[in-house]
């Protein structure tokens, strides 16, 4: 399967990159149907000298998000088919007590996606099928038996053929130069052998990213980083082994490092030393290599000091050390392998999927390790040929790898390498979910930073924004409010002002940064008709009034929740949320857009305050020139009037369930609007409140929040939304939905409420009758109003039924819990008017 004479003239779709994952979207691709497929790489086919020629291709399926994980099992499935895949099981071992608790969560994580057969192991359990170890170090392990070992060449060789019996060309040793567009289009791939004309491009190169986004003005932010592998010499403890893998794989996270046999001899990955950027451009060329010695362009020289020493700034121990305390055969040993391989990370660790914003008919692929590769290809290929991104055949969310998810400064180089070392660093460590960043901070602030930060506000980093998550001026409320303690795992990066914050604003007034939602204004003679079309909901409603409403993709997943308003005959205001939102849904607004309408994007150039509580009314009113009446603003209306002397733009609704309004200005008069609203409320006690309390306020409600609760996993009527929904009007989706509802609704979003009181629990966590695995929870907090812990979950529909009892498993343990009507809080809606 070498290099064909020539590439052609043309091909419909060419793939760039044929190791794992190009040959899993070329193999895919043909499933679809497609004939006209052409691959290229620099490389021979099909040990082509990227990631996949030397990467150690363990599969460990349990991830701590749903799409990573099934992505993974989807590619054991895969290649296991493919005969590529060495279903050996794998351990992963707790050094310390916070480890083993958190592989309690991992196991529980493992049933909430599906992973039957998960165990948690003794020492001596994990010692008997892993003898070498050394159990006295290890609190136990967390094994999973369809683990194993992908074989990456083997399964793109594989893979390969059959995409080839489907009419696919591939080409080897074949370097691409650049890409060429006309016109924001797609035009040809130009090879040093000629150029290939072609509608569409995916390029899946990996580490060599970046160089492919300077062809067509595309950032790509992708670090390559170098990670140590070391195959000792045949070890006594490992003689007589007859294939290759007979054990389990194994990993000791609390020292960033992993294991495989090699028959007699064993294998050490290590994470373990300060991280080793490369810069794309770097990459040694063919006349390098043969200088060095070295097999791959994803090689480069082992360095020893960074097994021997310790350079890792968060591990007490040399790579060398914590191996060698684990596995005791490897003292004094000698090793018959030594390299630094290179893969890559982006600044949140997530791959790069999906179509370019600024060329059409080009498609990216990047930053998947060997454990996705199989199913990154499924998702792809069904996104190009369809539409919308799908693993084997089902919707999946694929948010979190959206190529648009990147905000304007990811694209520097300082972001990036800095963001990509962290990311490098940490990839085995055990970083709590609201543990922060500390390097490339305070690059977005809202005009309010200042007076938040004298409050004593925690910022978490948002896509950049600096959001308050609670006020330590509110702990001194602490006589007033009664607030649970938490375990210890949820304390940590945790303040009782959330609980306080909570209470206040149900009991007085409370203020809120809405800087971070975006404002989208869609303008235009075929305004209100384009709505129609985009949003679930009827858009012809008076002018002044809002509606809820779902985007939906062509599947009828939930792309996003909107509240939309109504500001002119011609001119609506859409709120989403912040960070990504802004990027992924204003870009599916744009390209859906016609030509007789205008998007505006309010990513940045507007902030706002949330004024929420029984006392808002009395507040605002001597402030606003406008009737705050329940008969002159209603709920759900909009006006656009004047604070003081601020211009500014008045939503009557609240995401914390009170009475209450949005008002949102430019920017520029942001402080200015802070400071009325803060001195006017002193008298009403007002109290700043965090993003924290408005998650827990909202699940009390019952509102959604997308990206937890409601993402493109989920149509309307399996996330409890119908009411959103208006059949009578033509949009998007709406084939979809209506064929599902025709076919029954199986599953439903519902609350329930854990029967201890005080209680809270994490999401991610399975929701059990029985042995059986019901759903999970896909968001959880405390209710303060209401004194019980809370968790939405996806469940079968004959548990949907309130009063159902269940049980949700916490850390290996049961709690009771029962299914709820929903809104727990307000079901009558008397306090939002």
């Amino acid at each position: 399967m070498g290099r064909e004479d020539t590439v052609p003239e043309r091909a419909g779709t060419v793939v760039v990159g044929a190791g794992c994952v190009g040959c899993s979207a070329a193999y895919h691709l043909a499933d679809q149907g497609r004939e006209d497929v052409v691959v290229v790489d620099q490389g021979p086919l099909f040990e082509t000298g990227g990631s996949t020629s030397h990467a150690p291709g363990l599969v460990y399926q349990t991830a701590g998000g749903k799409m990573m994980s099934h992505m993974a099992a989807y590619t054991r499935d895969l290649y296991y088919d493919l005969d590529s895949y060495r279903m050996s099981g794998g351990i992963e071992v707790a050094y310390t007590e916070d480890r083993w608790d958190l592989l309690k969560r991992k196991r529980e994580w493992g049933q909430s996606y599906g992973f039957d057969g998960g165990e948690l192991l003794s020492p001596a359990e994990t010692a008997e099928r892993i003898p070498q170890i050394n159990e006295a170090v290890i609190h136990g392990g967390y094994y999973l038996p369809t683990d194993g070992k992908a074989h990456a060449v083997d399964a793109s060789r594989e893979m390969a053929e059959r995409a080839r019996d489907a009419g696919h060309e591939f080409y080897g040793n074949t370097l691409v130069t650049d890409i060429e567009t006309e016109d924001g289009a797609v035009e040809a791939v130009v090879t040093e052998d000629g150029p290939i004309a072609c509608d569409e491009v995916l390029v899946a190169t990996n580490i060599w990213g970046p160089l492919f986004g300077e062809m067509v003005d595309t950032d790509i932010p992708l670090v390559p980083c170098s990670h140590q592998y070391l195959v000792s010499e045949p070890l006594e403890e490992l003689a007589g082994a007859e294939r290759e893998i007979e054990q389990p794989l194994l990993r000791h996270q609390d020292f960033s490092e992993y294991f495989r046999q090699h028959g007699e001899s064993y294998g050490v990955g290590s994470y373990n030393h300060e991280p080793l950027l490369v810069d794309p451009e770097d990459i040694y060329g063919p006349e390098k290599l043969d200088d060095l010695g070295l097999e791959y362009p994803s090689l480069r020289e082992f360095t020893a000091e960074h097994f021997y020493e310790n350079t890792h700034p968060d591990h007490e121990k040399s790579a060398y050390d914590a191996a060698r305390e684990l596995v005791p055969a490897f003292d004094d040993c000698d090793w018959e392998k030594q390299i630094n391989g290179m893969f890559c990370f982006t600044p949140d660790g997530m791959p790069v999927l999906g179509p370019d914003e600024g060329t059409d008919g080009l498609w990216w692929s990047l930053a998947i390790w060997v454990t996705q590769s199989g199913g990154a290809g499924s998702v792809v290929a069904e996104w190009m040929e369809n539409g919308v991104p799908r693993l084997d055949g089902e919707r999946i969310d694929a948010t979190p790898a959206h190529i648009s998810r990147f905000q304007s400064h990811a694209g520097s180089r300082e972001f990036t390498y800095g963001r990509g070392a962290q990311q490098y660093r940490e990839v085995y460590q055990l970083i709590h979910p609201r543990e922060q960043p500390t390097d490339q901070r305070t690059l977005r602030r809202s005009p309010f930073y200042d007076r938040q930060d004298e409050l004593g506000a925690e910022f978490y980093d948002t896509n950049g924004w600096e959001v308050p998550q609670w006020y330590e001026s509110n702990e001194s409320l602490l006589d007033e409010y009664d607030v649970p303690d938490r375990p210890d795992w949820l304390a940590r990066n945790w303040s009782k002002a959330q609980g306080v914050e909570h209470q206040a604003v149900r009991d007085k007034v409370a203020m809120f940064d809405m800087t971070t939602f975006t404002g989208i204004e869609v303008t235009g003679e075929g305004a209100m008709a384009f709505l129609q079309r985009l949003l679930t909901n009827d858009m012809d409603v008076s002018v002044g009034r809002m509606r809820y409403a779902a985007m939906l993709n062509e599947d009828g997943g939930i792309l996003a929740d909107i509240t939309a308003a109504r500001l002119g005959p011609d001119r609506y205001l859409l709120t989403t949320g912040g960070g990504n939102s802004a990027t992924i849904h204003s870009r599916w607004i744009r390209d859906h857009a016609p030509e007789d309408v205008s998007i505006t994007v309010h990513d940045s150039s507007r902030s706002g305050i949330g004024v929420w509580g029984p006392e808002a009314r009395e507040l605002l009113e001597p402030l606003v020139e406008t009737d705050l009446s329940n008969d002159g603003f209603p709920f759900y209306s909009v006006r656009e009037t004047y604070l003081k002397d601020i211009p500014v733009t008045m939503l009557r609704l609240s995401y914390a369930g009170e009475l209450g309004w949005e008002i949102y200005t430019p920017t520029e008069y942001g402080a200015r609007l802070w400071d009325i609203v803060w001195n006017a409320g002193q008298e009403h006690d007002i109290t700043p409140m965090g993003w924290e309390a408005l998650a827990s306020t909202s699940l009390e409600k019952g509102y959604r929040l997308w990206g937890s609760d409601v993402t493109p996993e989920y149509n309307p009527y399996e996330a409890n939304i119908g009411f959103a929904v208006d059949t009578e009007t033509e949009f998007i989706g709406r084939e979809a939905i209506l064929e599902a509802r025709e076919e029954g609704i199986d599953q439903q979003l519902v609350p329930l409420t854990l029967d201890e009181t005080g209680m809270v629990v994490d999401s991610g966590h399975p929701i059990l009758d029985g042995e059986d695995v019901l759903g999970y929870g896909c968001r959880a907090d405390y209710g303060y109003t209401i004194d019980a812990g809370i968790v939405y979950a996806y469940l079968p529909t004959e548990y949907a039924e309130p009063g159902t009892s269940v049980e949700v498993s916490y850390e290996n343990e049961r709690y009771r819990a029962t299914v709820e009507s929903e809104p727990l809080f307000d079901p009558d809606m008397e306090r939002m008017r």
